[in-house]
């Protein structure tokens, strides 16, 4: 994977948020949401977004990545690049907008509050593929439309139906539905099966695994449980507080050179009742103000480890392995 060109690069990634004055001469404050992050997406690739509630996993794929490809929303500072071009805080044609908006596509959390309740699900799918080339006609995107259903397990005839009429994993197909209409290149799925039941998400998790290899899909897949960013992921990504605590293959995730966030978030992984169980580790206190966040290391104020060192000074993200990257300052640098 490291031979790749990747499809997309982020460098130095930083979206502050202003603070609404609540005195006149107060002053100018900002909410830290997400700070100086870099990473590459390559091409086939599922990157997985892990952390609390908080930590800016979803900030970083939904406010930032994709609203700064697409020049919605401005980023603070960095650069985003989508298949060698940079796509970041500039106008863009007519048409490069249109490519960029079929490329990159968003997956929701709660696919009902993304559709339009009095309009039939197959109407609502097929405007952006009209709107996009992907049709020629009504009747094209009809049968473009119904094809798709049918490919995410659904039956063809839910067309003509509105969505209130289905439950939330027909409703979540429905949303992956829409976003594979305008033949997207890579996918930001943000929460996109917390909230459903466990046995629908592993439906979900699995539809996703076979459309990325039926589709050749490349995903950004963001969540808080680290045990399905586990099962989706090629690399995972761990987040706190604005910060990328640490980078990893899933697989490299849970060893021992792992992040103590990781490992917290490790041990909260339920595990069956035949395997041995692993000492699970209680992070005390809440996490800090992104407005005025920690002057050292971000996890310092909660680390089980943390020394007055971390207190001072804000470590670097060191390689401690191939593809593995680790922001501690106890972190064994590779060589």
């Amino acid at each position: 994977m490291a031979e790749q060109t990747p499809i997309l690069q982020v460098e130095h990634l930083t979206k502050f948020f202003p603070v609404k004055k609540r005195k006149l001469i107060e002053p100018k404050r900002y909410v830290h949401a997400v700070e100086d992050v870099s990473f590459e997406l390559y091409p086939g690739e599922t990157l997985g977004i892990v952390g609390e509630s908080g930590s800016g996993k979803s900030t970083l794929a939904r406010a930032t990545l994709a609203r700064a490809i697409l020049a919605l929303t401005p980023v603070t500072a960095g650069n985003v690049f989508y298949e060698g071009q940079k796509v970041t805080n500039f106008r863009v044609s007519s048409a490069d907008k249109r490519r960029l908006r079929g490329d990159l596509q968003m997956i929701f959390q709660d696919p009902y509050a993304s559709l339009n309740p009095k309009i039939k699900i197959g109407e609502a799918i097929a405007e952006p593929m009209l709107n996009n080339g992907q049709a020629s006609g009504h009747k094209e995107a009809e049968e473009k439309v119904r094809h798709l259903l049918e490919t995410v397990g659904l039956r063809s005839e839910v067309y003509d139906r509105f969505p209130h009429e289905f439950s939330g994993g027909q409703r979540q197909r429905i949303g992956i539905v829409r976003a594979l209409a305008v033949n997207p290149k890579v996918l930001f799925c943000d929460e996109s099966v917390s909230a459903l039941d466990v046995s629908v998400q592993a439906q979900i998790l699995n539809l996703f695994n076979e459309l990325k290899e039926q589709f050749h899909l490349t995903y950004v897949f963001i969540g808080h449980d680290l045990a399905v960013i586990r099962y989706i992921s090629d690399r995972i990504l761990v987040m706190y507080l604005g910060k990328v605590m640490e980078i990893a293959p899933y697989d490299q995730l849970f060893g021992e050179h792992t992040h103590p966030y990781t490992q917290a978030l490790v041990s909260a992984i339920p595990e069956p009742s035949t395997a041995p169980r692993t000492q699970r580790i209680l992070l005390e206190g809440d996490i800090p103000s992104v407005v005025d966040p920690p002057k050292g290391c971000r996890f310092c104020q909660r680390c089980f480890r943390s020394q007055p060192q971390c207190f001072e000074e804000e470590p670097e993200l060191v390689r401690v392995g191939e593809g593995h990257f680790v922001r501690c300052h106890f972190a064994k640098e590779e060589g």
